[in-house]
């Protein structure tokens, strides 16, 4: 499988405001129990609220996870309110994500890309993908794997067997971020996307999505 086109998430914001301290408290729900995944998680929460704050160009104190009587818990501290606010929304907005194909000739498209054409919807979400995998490979570029559940793996082998030659699109909050030619009619258990410009891009996009889809942020007072 061909990878044509990779992008990271990332939210770029220019902020003004006074300087000063603004302290950020969020209870954190897991969907696992698993120690493992759990620590794997809580390092990508740590990450992604790092690189969320930088590119904001804001420095963060303090960043912890700790656990409490009530469950875990984040807390940060940042410069400006204005930071904390966008992180704020970001953090706490719904998470999808939705593996599309290429339109047919004849086919009303669910959404058009510039320069990439129109997608439809395959019914794959989210709700059918388990974890995302990043690793480097010999060439310096990165590679990341997609794991699916029984279901999603079932749906996912039907749109390969459908759409032999053609592309499908990987959206992640309405946006592409990666377009797949399919070479084959058979899907093993996996998806692996290579030729991802950099390592660092990779864990870039498996830590928002794992975050997205096995992390809720609730703000505290």
């Amino acid at each position: 499988m061909r990878t044509s086109l990779f992008a990271g998430l990332s939210m770029v914001t220019l902020l003004a405001g006074c300087s000063g301290s603004v302290a950020s408290n969020y209870r954190l729900q897991f969907d696992t129990e698993e120690t493992s995944r759990l620590t794997l998680l809580s390092l990508a929460v740590t990450r992604v609220v790092e690189r969320r704050l930088e590119t904001m160009g804001e420095s963060v104190k303090g960043l912890d996870i700790s656990q409490k009587e009530e469950g875990p818990e984040l807390t940060f501290t940042v410069e400006t309110e204005a930071a904390a606010a966008l992180l704020r929304d970001d953090l706490t907005a719904s998470f999808d994500l939705k593996i599309m194909r290429e339109t047919k000739a004849g086919e009303t498209p669910t959404i058009e890309i510039e320069g990439h054409g129109g997608f439809i919807e395959t019914g794959v979400t989210e709700e059918h993908l388990e974890w995302v995998e990043a690793a480097e490979e010999l060439d310096n570029k990165g590679r990341i794997t997609l794991s699916f559940s029984p279901e999603g793996r079932e749906l996912m082998r039907t749109v390969f067997r459908q759409n032999v030659g053609r592309n499908i699109g990987l959206f992640v909050r309405e946006k592409l971020v990666a377009k797949l030619q399919v070479d084959t009619a058979e899907l093993k258990d996996d998806i692996i996307i290579t030729g991802i410009p950099s390592p660092e891009l990779a864990r870039v996009f498996a830590d928002d999505v794992n975050v997205g889809l096995h992390v809720i942020f609730t703000p505290l007072p």
